[in-house]
């Protein structure tokens, strides 16, 4: 393990301890309390868990919003609802059963809980016979996974509001539990609390600046002007060097089509579909560099972004086919000149950082056979 990931490691033991504190504080330990939940007469565990959800998307979106943050740092886990779907009614089944979650149950057997202790001895067993029922269940989990899907790409909208959405959905929640709760509450059940009306200004301000206007025709007019000057465009080797060096803000987004777990990317990248870029969450400070194979959809996924008013961005010039030739397989030019030859030097030095192969020429001109250039993996433009 390097440093980092011992720190990761290391920090992972107080926030687990100062969590199990919180839900013990909260009751959420105690298993007649979710059992309350569960029948709807106590909704404790929807409040604190609805409520996290909404701080901690807040608090990230508002962090991305001003440039604290990088989203792409974050990871996203893959989505994959078979299996996903499978996973709830077990827990669900599991939770309703014990009336414990996992991280309830551990919380009910260190305050010396039997049935605490009683939930976590059949997670464990639970875990230990998975794999023998695996053959029956694997099925289920053998789709390809969505990597980093994210609810804005799939309904095609600005992350803030998304944002705005799941918040008033949250408030309302609370306010139909209220309802629910009526007669055990002085409080009128349809008058927020100071947090949710709180919650709700601030993702509205996150939806008003996640929606920009169209562009006007003088924008129209410098966009052309920049795609005919190839303004737009970024080399594979500047783009190498801009990933060797670490340059602040870059991210990078392969737009191709039909991608799986096979297809290779340009190290770092994340894969977006050319109809979610219109949705893309782009925090203040990032500088993107978009590609595919042949330059046609990360073309149209420039446009559509400065039409978005994002400037930061260009288009990896001739696409993966550049990135292999250029990056991944250079050769060493045939004539002499110096120019020639230190751009083949810097080529080689980025091939051999990125696991590449340069190529030396032999008398024909052709690469020798041990050193031919791997095979494009290429999909649709």
């Amino acid at each position: 393990m390097t440093a980092p990931s011992h720190l990761a490691a290391l920090s992972a033991i107080p926030i687990g301890i100062a969590f199990g504190f919180l839900l013990e504080r909260v009751g959420l330990g105690d298993p007649r309390r979710i059992l309350g939940q569960l029948v709807l007469h106590d909704f404790a565990v929807l409040r604190v868990m609805f409520g996290a959800i909404v701080t901690a998307m807040l608090a990230l979106q508002w962090s991305a919003t001003m440039g604290w943050l990088d989203p792409a740092s974050l990871s996203t886990p893959p989505t994959d609802l078979g299996a996903q779907a499978l996973g709830a009614v077990i827990f669900g089944g599991g939770f309703a059963l014990a009336a414990l979650c996992p991280g309830t149950a551990c919380v009910a057997a260190a305050s010396g809980r039997a049935d605490g202790a009683a939930a976590v001895s059949g997670v464990f067993l639970g875990t230990l016979v998975t794999p023998l029922l695996w053959p029956t269940l694997g099925p289920a989990a053998a789709q390809l996974p969505r990597e980093a899907a994210l609810l804005p790409h799939d309904f095609g909208l600005p992350t803030g509001i998304v944002v705005l959405a799941i918040t008033a959905l949250a408030v309302a929640t609370f306010a139909l539990a209220r309802r629910m709760e009526a007669g055990r509450s002085e409080r009128p059940w349809w008058r927020l609390t100071g947090l949710e009306r709180g919650a709700l200004v601030v993702a509205a301000g996150l939806a008003l600046i996640s929606v920009r206007p169209a562009a006007s025709p003088a924008q129209l007019s410098a966009i052309g002007r920049e795609i005919e000057d190839e303004r737009d465009h970024v080399g594979p080797l500047d783009l190498a060097t801009w990933i060797r060096d670490r340059r602040p803000g870059l991210r990078i987004i392969d737009v191709r089509e039909g991608l799986d777990s096979t297809t290779y990317l340009i190290p770092g990248a994340e894969a977006v579909r050319l109809e979610q870029i219109g949705g893309l969450a782009i925090a203040p400070g990032q500088h993107l560099v978009l590609y595919s194979d042949g330059g046609t959809h990360a073309a149209q996924a420039w446009v559509l972004l400065r039409m978005r008013g994002i400037t930061d961005v260009h288009v990896l010039k001739d696409g993966m086919a550049a990135w292999e030739d250029e990056v991944l397989s250079p050769r060493m030019p045939a004539v002499a000149a110096d120019s020639a030859r230190q751009r083949y030097e810097r080529a080689r030095s980025l091939a051999l950082w990125f696991g590449g192969r340069p190529r030396l020429p032999d008398a024909s001109g052709a690469p020798p056979p041990s050193l031919a250039p791997r095979p494009r993996r290429r999909n649709t433009c």
